[in-house]
């Protein structure tokens, strides 16, 4: 009976919790909020959604083509400007562009971190150590180097800064070691500031999606990468391994795993930025796609020799490195 009591509790809690969820601020109209990264992907649709809405929209595109091509599809109402994350010059142009644009006393309702790469893909000592740099200064200096720029603007609009992370945040991709280690950094940046920031009334959000198939894990992309990462690595590394380790890090079959559990639905993950930015009771964390809720946390509970057994198995047609296999 004491289990039946303690079930029908958390079904009550879980229910409640979703109805919670359900009211939305309103008065768009009245919402000023910065993205990230809107040349493609995430940022892109999020942009024309929150345009949609009737949100005043700063889109902050790495290229001239996505800027302009935003522009094309978007109402007045949408500010698309060139945006280089990984750089403090261009972040503080945006910070004065912005702000030249923002109604007088008025600040910023939300900021969304979402520009990201991933540009390396192999066993860690393939990739040098410039290329873990590169990933952390757009994937993790550069959600900082932005949030503590606009910061003054959000905590004058008591708003919110929603950072998208990622399952790669909370579990680790071995072959994808740097991409982990700066949305390791997200994670751990975003739980500060959310706790910090609470006597301004502000809020802190993590967006953590599982693979979803956009372009930054396309397959061809991810296979280019992976050939990249193994031709730059160290004349003994690339020795040790040997070309059939390589070509097969860098063919279909190796991503298959990975890829094959991933999601289409790119929705979900606007769904959960727009209810970040616009819900009256957001969540702290937004766990997206199946494969992120129901296997790859699950498996990051479990004790290391098990989880890694399983990675293996889920694996199992990697070659051994040449010099293991001799």
């Amino acid at each position: 009976m004491f289990l039946v009591y303690v079930i029908g509790l958390f079904v009550l809690y879980k229910l409640i919790d979703r109805l919670v969820r359900i009211p939305m601020i309103g008065r768009y109209a009245d919402r000023y909020i910065l993205i990230t990264g809107c040349d493609t992907g995430f940022g892109n649709l999020l942009a024309k959604r929150l345009d949609q809405l009737g949100c005043h929209v700063f889109a902050g595109c790495f290229s001239e083509n996505g800027e302009s091509d935003l522009k094309k599809v978007s109402s007045e109402r949408l500010h698309a400007f060139s945006l280089d994350v990984s750089n403090t010059e261009s972040i503080q142009k945006a910070l004065a562009f912005v702000k030249s644009k923002l109604p007088e006393e008025k600040g910023l309702w939300g900021i969304v971190n979402n520009a990201g790469i991933v540009c390396s893909i192999g066993p860690p000592e393939w990739i040098r150590l410039e290329d873990y740099k590169l990933h952390c200064d757009v994937n993790l200096w550069g959600v900082i180097n932005t949030t503590l720029e606009f910061l003054p603007l959000i905590k004058k609009q008591k708003g919110r800064v929603v950072n998208i992370a990622s399952i790669a945040g909370l579990t680790t991709f071995a072959d994808f070691a740097p991409y982990c280690i700066s949305k390791h950094g997200v994670e751990v940046f975003t739980d500060s500031i959310r706790r910090r920031l609470r006597p301004f009334g502000c809020k802190a959000i993590l967006i953590e999606p599982g693979v979803h198939k956009t372009a930054i894990v396309g397959e061809d992309r991810l296979i280019s990468w992976a050939r990249k990462t193994f031709d730059k690595a160290k004349p003994d590394v690339r020795e040790e391994y040997g070309e059939k380790y390589a070509n097969y890090l860098s063919s279909k079959d190796a991503l298959h795993g990975l890829l094959s559990n991933g999601s289409e639905r790119i929705s979900d993950v606007i769904d959960a930025y727009e209810h970040a930015l616009l819900g009256c009771f957001p969540r702290a964390r937004y766990l997206i796609g199946w494969d992120a809720v129901y296997m790859y946390m699950p498996i990051q509970y479990l004790p290391e020799w098990l989880g890694d057994w399983i990675y293996e198995l889920v694996d199992k047609n990697r070659p051994l490195p040449a010099s293991v296999s001799k």
